[in-house]
């Protein structure tokens, strides 16, 4: 049986994207061009870059064309329940190097840049408006449906590269009216929620975190350059003064670039 010519096509390009004549960031050449090239109809060629899109090899970039994708890496994305996570801070470790803990990671950041051991940057910069808690998250902060919140959203990035999604939400009636209402300003602006939390008097005790294996929504993808579907790790996370909420958030993570560890401190012995 004959191969389709689009897939005769699809898989030159693979070859020569494996090869390295297109590298990751290179263009493509345009329909056109690879039409002329192959020997075939526009509508051919067309029909290979789209296979290679959804294979994840390409992206396209609304008006500017289709690009080689970066190759998916082995990161691993350090959560834990030490005295550095209730402060807020985030590791990313790539082939076994630790890439640096990030101040405020997962928690509000406003921008700035925080660099790790091998020179690599993890940045995030909220966006925060306020309005009314939708059912979920109310029932997730223990109040009652359409309380006031503050909702932040933010995107994370190392090297250049989406890393994380975050948006989280708190109740106006614990931090509004308080130098710490926003995320990112204020005197505290980019520290963790224990940190702005503990500003205003209230301590942190404990956080909970269900994480769930899905695929990424379209806006997800779009927001960490994924091909659509593309799994991702989503962590439903929750900060608690006792049994009082203080914070919940959704976090959104890349299934293909980082792989999630728990750091989980025994039970003293006799405890």
């Amino acid at each position: 049986m004959a191969v389709a010519a689009y897939r005769t096509v699809a898989e030159d390009l693979r070859r020569r994207i494996d090869e390295g004549e297109f590298a990751p960031g290179d263009p493509l050449p345009s329909r056109a061009a690879l039409a002329r090239h192959y020997g075939v109809g526009s509508n051919v060629a067309a029909a290979a870059v789209r296979v290679l899109t959804v294979e994840g090899l390409v992206k396209g970039r609304a008006g500017r064309g289709v690009f080689v994708r970066e190759r998916p890496t082995s990161g691993t994305m350090a959560r834990s329940w030490t005295q550095e996570r209730l402060q807020g801070r985030l590791a990313v470790t790539a082939g076994g190097r630790d890439a640096g803990a990030v101040r405020g990671a997962d928690s509000g950041h406003d921008g700035r840049t925080a660099s790790g051991h091998d020179g690599r940057t993890v940045r995030g910069t909220p966006r925060s408006t306020t309005g009314e808690a939708p059912e979920e998250i109310a029932r997730r902060l223990g109040v009652p449906a359409a309380e006031p919140v503050i909702r932040s959203e933010y995107l994370l990035t190392r090297d250049g590269r989406p890393a994380m999604l975050c948006v989280s939400w708190e109740p106006l009636g614990i931090t509004g009216g308080t130098p710490v209402s926003l995320p990112g300003a204020g005197p505290l602006a980019g520290s963790s929620v224990v940190a702005r939390m503990s500003y205003i008097g209230l301590q942190i005790t404990h956080s909970t975190e269900t994480v769930t294996a899905r695929t990424a929504t379209r806006e997800e993808a779009d927001a960490l350059d994924l091909t659509p579907g593309a799994p991702v790790a989503a962590i439903e996370r929750t900060y608690f003064a006792g049994e009082r909420p203080l914070e919940t958030a959704d976090l959104v993570v890349p299934g293909e670039r980082f792989r999630l560890a728990y750091e989980i401190p025994a039970e003293p012995a006799g405890g």
